[in-house]
């Protein structure tokens, strides 16, 4: 059915990363992504995302849970509309599971769809894998991983995959997971693992109380806020299409720079300016255009009265340096 989807369409793309993150635990994501492979996008893992989506009223994020133009405020505060500054609040495509390419059009600079799929296709149409047992009231593994850092933070959701029913956005935000404690840890694909204290946000999220956790690497700060608007300037109207010259293009890529984009490139792949905020772990940081091999790995409750079944996990990291909402599924079972 999958292939004959994909003749249907009969479109292939080239990936190109620009900023993106996948699921990489459970192994059994739709999309390809695994810890074996951390941050690396080369099967196209991470490019199931929304586009070009602000949220729908004002910030409610506090101020101390931001990840990047910090010192913003007024007009030097370019990414007030950003989906972090109110975290769930941002509309997304597809169901929960994110859409090929960033949704039904194709913009410069915000991703291609994997190679083989259709703009825009239905992430939740991916093939289903071997589903991971989990049980109810335990505290379970899951894990991301950045192949381009753009900022703010994600949470863990579930969706009960019942006959006859669709799967929406909204049906994930009625189960979103709770961490299990303030610990999380870098884990390389050989499996080191590396711990640090987790930023938790509960405030202002959606919905009310969400347990959302701060992307914890920072980019690097290489301009301040007056800085940033007086070499961008105010942020450009998304261009549909490829279009030369892109003034749209050359906005978002005058804001990647100010954020690392250059300076974190190296082999070492951090910053060599100082970080926006402090590094969880001495020398992780950078934008991440030197892919990063490890994943941000944290544990997760299980609720204790869950409906026990088949259930869809659903990741959703809502950025702040990008207009952009990035999510990936996997197939679980709950006993």
């Amino acid at each position: 059915m999958f292939a004959l989807i994909l003749k249907m369409f009969g479109l292939i793309f080239a990936a190109c990363v620009y900023g993106h993150g996948h699921m990489t635990y459970p192994p059994s994501t739709r999309h390809g992504g695994s810890l074996s492979k951390g941050g690396n996008c080369e099967n196209g893992a991470c490019y199931w995302f929304s586009n070009n989506v602000e949220i729908p009223g004002e910030p409610t994020l506090p101020d101390q849970f931001r990840t990047v133009n910090r010192d913003g405020v007024g007009e030097t505060d370019m990414y007030k509309m950003s989906p972090w500054r109110a975290p769930g609040t941002a509309p997304v495509f597809g169901s929960g599971c994110g859409s090929a390419g960033g949704g039904p059009t194709y913009y410069m600079n915000g991703g291609n769809p994997p190679k083989g799929i259709a703009q825009g296709f239905n992430g939740v149409d991916m093939p289903a894998q071997t589903p991971v047992q989990w049980s109810r009231g335990s505290e379970v593994e899951v894990a991301w991983g950045i192949s381009a850092n753009h900022g703010g933070g994600y949470s863990w959701r579930l969706c009960k995959i019942e006959q006859n029913v669709n799967v929406t956005e909204e049906c994930f935000r009625k189960t979103p997971l709770q961490f299990a404690g303030a610990t999380s840890w870098i884990v390389s694909p050989q499996g080191d693992r590396r711990a640090f204290n987790m930023t938790k946000v509960t405030e202002g999220t959606h919905p009310e109380g969400s347990e959302w956790a701060m992307d914890p690497i920072p980019g690097c700060k290489l301009c301040t806020a007056e800085q940033l608007l007086a070499k961008c300037g105010q942020p450009v109207k998304p261009i549909p299409g490829f279009v030369k010259p892109n003034p749209w293009e050359e906005w978002v890529n005058c804001c990647a720079m100010c954020d690392g984009a250059a300076d974190s490139k190296g082999e070492a792949g951090y910053c060599s300016h100082p970080p926006n905020f402090d590094e969880p772990i001495p020398g992780i940081s950078g934008f991440g255009k030197y892919v990063w091999d490890w994943s941000i790995m944290d544990e997760v409750i299980v609720p204790e009265n869950i409906e026990p079944g088949k259930y869809l996990l659903g990741w959703r990291w809502d950025c702040e340096e990008s207009t952009q909402v990035w999510q990936n599924c996997a197939d679980i079972v709950i006993n």
